[in-house]
């Protein structure tokens, strides 16, 4: 009976220190920018949006799909430098780009989409 509660003991305290050891080694938690880049789709057409961060470990990404009357936002990397936003209008065929040209990423940014798909817009709007 005394082996099998010192073996509990060696068993606990190992798992005890197991936990702390995963607790000094995990990264740290990042507060973030707090800024973002949003979206709000009120034209007639479904959209992706992509986000090339420069200077960042924050993968790029892509928010795909997007119908209409719908709003959705990206957060900015705290590290990040610079980004390049690249606007896809589903079944665009002809016409201009409409994406946004971000160099302040020290503030959040929010854009909404307008018209159909073979005349599509965007303008700044207040977040």
């Amino acid at each position: 009976m005394r082996n099998v509660k010192r073996s509990a003991a060696w068993g606990a305290t190992g798992f005890v220190i197991a936990l702390a050891g995963a607790v000094c080694t995990a990264p740290p938690a990042s507060a973030g920018s707090g800024n973002y880049i949003g979206f709000t789709n009120n034209g007639w057409f479904v959209v992706d949006t992509c986000y090339k961060w420069q200077s960042s470990t924050t993968p790029d990404s892509c928010d795909y799909a997007k119908p209409i009357n719908t709003d959705w936002r990206v957060e900015i990397p705290e590290d990040a430098t610079g980004v390049r936003v690249e606007v896809t209008v589903a079944g665009q065929v002809a016409g201009g780009n409409v994406s946004p040209q971000i160099t302040d990423l020290n503030r959040s940014h929010c854009y909404e989409l307008k018209g159909t798909t073979f005349g599509p817009s965007i303008a700044k709007k207040d977040c």
